[in-house]
């Protein structure tokens, strides 16, 4: 048996690496208080709420929340708790920073259990970044570097769980689906699909005592939180054709694939590809089946959630959002990823440096490495992959494959040259690169430092000054404030408090959001409490549209043309409809009316 302090000494280096890997991650990828384009930021108006009655008693989103009792969270009886008696950013970035790591950790875990390999658990965690939010569809948001309500929770006890359950360990694994159901039931829904999935397939490995103990711990913790899911469900309210247009305005980026840009699809699909060849690769069949099974189960989701909201709407079905279940997706894929790029690593300057260029582009920390490079890449990993089989077809191209990889980059770069922008970064990037790969095998023959962590983490440290010197330090929001300037969205929220009282209603620009952060006012409405339609009433739904037409959307993509539109006499309409003094434009939108306030960026109007 392994003394304590033996245990401490074996695991004390990776612990500290994960932490020191957690703080990269951090610094790099920034921090948010809340993120303009998901409706994040309208969870807190309820917390605030709670936390003062007096507050958002106008509120029409509030009042919905109160009425149809949405929150099925665990943490919602705490974080009013945090809002009265501490400061909430700091709670906020202190609670990131901690569920980091375990994702981090978590990563990790779920790389070496599928590949007995720590050097591609170390790369996933390098892979695992805010770039990764893009990568794939239905907005499933895996890297949360802002303030989202229970995910920062439940994404650390799904990764954990998955781990147990690769591992066979199934009622570890069905414990900590049970308490990640606590805090986010429809992700543990995607979570307990795949498991169940997995059993389809694998009936023999579970015994019905296994069975047994698996339901009831996971009916253990997540009981409470089951009864008032049920609750939910039952006192929900008819779906008509109006609460079917609001949720198309604003939740179309995670329901409906109609709707989502070519761009996305493009970008989603390259890193689709990446992963099947990671897939072909992959030489073990039994891992390669369980990852196969899971992603089977994904997919299936993704078909039900198309078939469900475009041909056949079912609102309950649009309700589960479907589409991010491929969060489960996206932490196999990231591992599976790192194992191709390791690989390919270890044969050759050429191809380490292929390996680095794709680690680098897939987590956009150089923003001017485009788009257009990744199906370059992708067909050099290919030709990498099968070298042996291209070069015995084709003699000639023995030996040549630098050549071309440098040639092929070199063209590309002169393309960017001429039509885009950011080559000399870039250039200096590559040079910088490949000049540290040759200087690093030079030191790994003179000092026998092969199997060393010091050159990787020398690299690492010095691309992470570079890129951080060049976008001036690391993008840190905290109380209005990013990287020493003051956000003029917050500004003129702080304006708008100072000169209103607590049951006064702003106009603001609909296409906008998280007006209530720091005015602690209600608004008319905007585009992110209407994507909250999605899990509430019809009522809420019939009388937000009505506002939002009053203001000037109408239609589909519309809210930035129509408040653009909006008329002076329009504003006045439904300031006495709805008995607002206040209104916000974005410049160079303007009204007719008394400017009490401006900044850089927008106009705070009072209405006489």
């Amino acid at each position: 048996m392994a003394m304590p302090g033996t245990t401490l000494k074996k695991y004390l280096p990776s612990v500290s690496l994960m932490a020191l890997l957690t703080l990269h991650a951090f610094l790099m990828n920034g921090h948010h208080h809340l993120y303009q384009y998901l409706p994040v930021g309208t969870y807190l108006d309820p917390i605030v709420a709670k936390a003062d009655p007096s507050l958002f008693k106008k509120s029409l989103y509030v009042e919905a929340v109160h009425r149809t009792q949405v929150k099925l969270s665990i943490i919602d009886v705490v974080y009013p708790y945090l809002y009265h008696h501490f400061d909430f950013e700091t709670c906020a970035i202190l609670l990131e920073l901690v569920s980091l790591f375990f994702i981090l950790a978590g990563i990790f875990a779920l790389s070496t259990v599928l590949f007995r390999n720590s050097t591609v658990g170390w790369v996933a965690m390098l892979l695992y970044t805010v770039e990764f939010n893009n990568w794939t569809l239905g907005s499933p948001s895996p890297y949360a570097n802002f303030f989202h309500h229970s995910i920062p929770f439940a994404y650390p006890l799904i990764l954990w769980s998955m781990v147990y359950f690769l591992r066979s360990r199934y009622t570890y694994a069905l414990l900590l689906a049970g308490i990640s159901w606590s805090f986010h039931p429809m992700c543990t829904v995607f979570l307990l699909f795949a498991y169940g999935t997995y059993w389809l397939f694998n009936r023999k490995e579970f015994t019905p005592k296994t069975l047994f103990a698996a339901i009831v711990v996971f009916s253990a913790p997540a009981f409470f939180t089951i009864l008032k899911a049920s609750s939910y469900l039952s006192h929900g309210t008819p779906s008509d054709q109006l609460w079917m247009t609001v949720v198309r305005w604003t939740a179309w980026y995670t329901c409906f694939p109609s709707l989502w840009p070519p761009l996305s699809i493009i970008r989603a699909g390259l890193f689709l590809a990446l992963f099947i060849i990671a897939l072909v690769y992959i030489p073990t069949n039994q891992v390669k089946n369980k990852i196969l099974t899971f992603t089977f189960s994904v997919g299936i989701m993704c078909l039900l959630g198309t078939i469900f909201a475009e041909a056949y709407p079912i609102p309950f079905i649009i309700k589960l959002s479907l589409w991010r279940s491929t969060i489960i997706y996206l932490f196999l894929a990231l591992s599976c990823i790192a194992y191709l790029l390791t690989a390919i690593a270890n044969h050759g300057i050429a191809k380490r440096f292929l390996a680095v260029a794709l680690a680098v582009l897939l987590t956009g920390y150089i923003k001017s490495f485009a788009l257009y490079y990744l199906p370059l890449l992708i067909t050099f990993l290919i030709v990498a992959f099968y070298e042996p089989y291209i070069t015995k077809r084709f003699p000639h191209l023995r030996g040549k494959f630098s050549l071309l990889l440098f040639t092929s980059l070199a063209f590309l770069l002169t393309y960017q040259a001429i039509y885009d922008h950011g080559v000399l970064r870039l250039l200096t990037f590559f040079c910088f690169t490949l000049l540290f790969l040759l200087t690093g095998r030079y030191f790994n023959k003179i000092f026998h430092i092969k199997n060393s962590w010091v050159l990787p983490l020398v690299f690492v440290a010095m691309c992470d000054l570079g890129i951080l010197y060049h976008k001036g330090g690391p993008a840190i929001y905290y109380h209005g404030r990013i990287q020493g300037k003051v956000d003029p969205w917050a500004d003129i929220q702080m304006h708008a408090r100072a000169i209103s009282d607590k049951d006064d209603i702003f106009i603001i620009p609909p296409y906008l959001n998280n007006f209530g952060i720091y005015s602690m006012r209600a608004t008319l409405g905007d585009w992110a409490e209407g994507g909250n339609a999605l899990y509430l009433d019809q009522q809420f739904a019939h009388e937000w549209l009505s506002r939002m037409e009053d203001i000037g959307w109408r239609k589909l993509h519309g809210s930035v043309e129509g408040y653009t539109n909006l008329s002076t006499e329009e504003v006045h309409h439904a300031s006495k409809k709805y008995g607002v003094k206040f209104v916000i434009t974005e410049k160079p939108k303007t009204f007719e009316l008394k400017k009490i306030y401006e900044n850089d960026r927008f106009i705070l109007y009072q209405i006489s």
